[in-house]
């Protein structure tokens, strides 16, 4: 049984953003793997872990320099990875990048491909959805519980909606994206870390998907990115001066309605 786990690289939460002729520039700035793809990734290993027939592939769409950001995923226990490195990709947008991991899941034959509900970088949440749409498989998003029933090949999922949760069955194969709290992710063991060095990792071209260039790229984003900009700053807060107490609220509520016009 096969198992894919699809992740990305996004900027660490903590970092501090800067801009380059009205770009993003990240050309100093930690990339780690995206948070919620740990929780897809964990979900992943406890089925692994539960049947040793289960072999996890983690797929990620990137430059061949992420390597050590999916080694981290193989040192948890993933079996191998996947990266498909290839200059006609970018510029596209998250349908484009969902038409080559779509290629590469049906070339692993996987029961479940797990991500994580969105990305932290643009939290667009749409790659995996795009991904289950493409492969034309059912697809749960925001879980948190997940139980699979391989031998009936059916599943369940729980997800959380406003004013309780909302239990879903499907068929497997499908995708499912994690929502934290879906599980709590482990952290690499020295052995683990030592094992991740000599299993495999795949570097592929956009031909080895046999994706169509002109299906994807820059050509293809029915989005474009024009400018990034820091927010306007905004005006220093204002204190009301005052002798006594009441002399201030009456100021401030002076201020609210006449100048601020809130009230």
């Amino acid at each position: 049984m096969n198992i894919a786990v699809i992740t990305k690289i996004v900027p660490d939460t903590e970092a501090r953003l800067t801009l380059a002729s009205e770009r993003v520039d990240l050309s100093s700035v930690e990339m780690v793997i995206n948070p919620f793809d740990e929780y897809g990734l964990e979900e992943a290993l406890k089925i692994k872990d539960s049947d040793e027939n289960a072999k996890v592939c983690v797929l990620m769409v990137g430059p061949e320099s992420v390597r050590k950001q999916v080694v981290s995923c193989l040192a948890l226990g993933a079996d191998e990875a996947v990266v498909i490195d290839d200059e006609a990709i970018d510029g596209g947008n998250p349908l484009a990048v969902a038409e080559v991991l779509a290629a590469e899941v049906k070339k692993l034959d996987s029961t479940l491909v797990f991500a994580g509900k969105q990305g932290v970088d643009y939290d667009w949440g749409l790659t995996a959805i795009a991904v289950a749409q493409k492969l034309n498989w059912p697809h749960v998003g925001v879980v948190k519980e997940f139980t699979p029933d391989f031998a009936a090949g059916t599943f369940t999922a729980v997800t959380e909606a406003d004013e309780g949760d909302l239990t879903f069955t499907g068929s497997l194969p499908a995708v499912i994206t994690a929502e934290k709290g879906l599980n709590t992710p482990r952290y690499a063991s020295l052995k683990g870390i030592m094992k991740a060095k000599k299993k495999p990792f795949a570097v592929h071209k956009l031909a080895d998907t046999g994706v169509d260039a002109t299906a994807v790229g820059a050509d293809q984003a029915r989005l474009e990115e024009v400018q990034a900009a820091h927010p306007p700053a905004r005006e220093p807060g204002r204190i009301i001066e005052g002798e006594e107490v009441l002399d201030r609220v009456c100021e401030l509520v002076r201020v609210l309605r006449e100048e601020a016009k809130v009230l």
